[in-house]
């Protein structure tokens, strides 16, 4: 057995239960379907968004959440297909940094709406 492949055996094995979903994949493909799907499903998501907007199709409260959910999905996609969140050796060393990731994206985005919530100053 090479040693690589008892690496991965041995990282699935250390994994904690309730945790496996976290355990490394390194499945290689011989043409990107993956990358490409996710690509398809990328640009889906960013229009389903702006032709929302564009067409005032909801109340405003509603298209925020519709966006907010849509903004989540394409992040989900981005990490998972792009980003390979899931092709590291270790137990998941990524998520700390990508805990720190989406505090600083939260924070920004909290607070630039609190900035905009007064709409004087600037204009």
């Amino acid at each position: 057995m090479s040693d690589s492949l008892q690496q991965h055996e041995s990282s699935e094995e250390s994994m904690e239960p309730g945790l496996e979903f976290l355990a490394p994949k390194f499945e290689s493909e011989a043409f990107p379907w993956t990358q490409i799907m996710g690509y398809v499903f990328s640009l889906v998501l960013t229009f389903a968004a702006l032709l929302l907007v564009i067409n005032h199709a909801m109340a405003p409260t509603l298209l925020l959440a519709v966006i907010i959910v849509l903004a989540l999905g394409q992040a989900g996609l981005q990490l998972g297909v792009f980003m390979h969140l899931r092709e590291s050796r270790g137990p998941a060393w990524q998520l700390l940094p990508l805990a720190l990731a989406f505090f600083i994206a939260f924070g920004l985005i909290g607070v630039s709406y609190w900035i905009m919530l007064f709409k004087t100053g600037v204009s």
